[in-house]
C-alpha cells in the first residue's frame, strides 16, 4: 500500500523526501506528483520519480480527444479508492504536491537468476595426450 503525503508548498518537498527516506524508502520507491512540471534539478538526476499530471503537449492533446483525467490517470497506479482518488485528484488541481511512498518488493535478482554468464561452472583444461591437467 502507497503512502501519501499531501504538501502545500513546493519548499516542502525535499524535507517529505528526506523523511520517507529515514524510514528506510530508497529513491526509486518515491513519486512527487504535481500539477505542471517540477523544476527541481537535484531530483531530476535522481530516482525519484517526478509526475506532472498535466503531462506533455503530446499527452494533453490526447487526453482531449480521448477525454481521459490526467490526474486520475496518473494517481490510478497507486490503486486508490474512489474517495481518496478524487481527493488527491482536486488537491493537486488545486496545486498541491504529493509525495507518494510504496515500496517495492521485487528481488530485482532476474538477471543473476536467469543469466548462464553468472553460473559458475568448472572450466579446468586438460591436455588431451597427458589426461591430466594443463600447465
Amino acid at each position: 500500500m502507497a503512502d501519501f503525503t499531501l504538501l502545500d508548498k513546493q519548499d516542502e518537498i525535499y524535507n517529505a523526501i528526506e523523511k520517507k527516506k529515514a524510514e528506510g524508502y530508497s529513491d526509486n520507491e518515491l513519486y512527487v506528483i504535481s500539477k505542471s512540471k517540477l523544476h527541481l534539478d537535484d531530483l531530476h538526476n535522481s530516482q525519484i520519480t517526478l509526475i506532472a499530471t498535466s503531462g506533455s503537449f503530446s499527452d494533453r492533446m490526447s487526453r482531449l480527444l480521448t477525454g481521459e483525467d490526467g490526474e486520475e490517470a496518473v494517481l490510478t497506479r497507486f490503486n486508490l479508492t474512489e474517495e481518496r482518488l478524487e481527493e488527491y485528484k482536486q488537491e493537486v488541481l488545486k496545486g498541491k504536491f504529493l509525495v507518494v511512498a510504496t515500496k517495492d518488493n521485487t528481488s530485482h535478482n532476474e538477471v543473476e537468476e536467469n543469466n548462464s554468464a553468472y553460473e559458475e561452472i568448472d572450466i579446468t583444461h586438460y591436455a588431451n595426450e597427458s589426461k591430466g591437467p594443463k600447465s
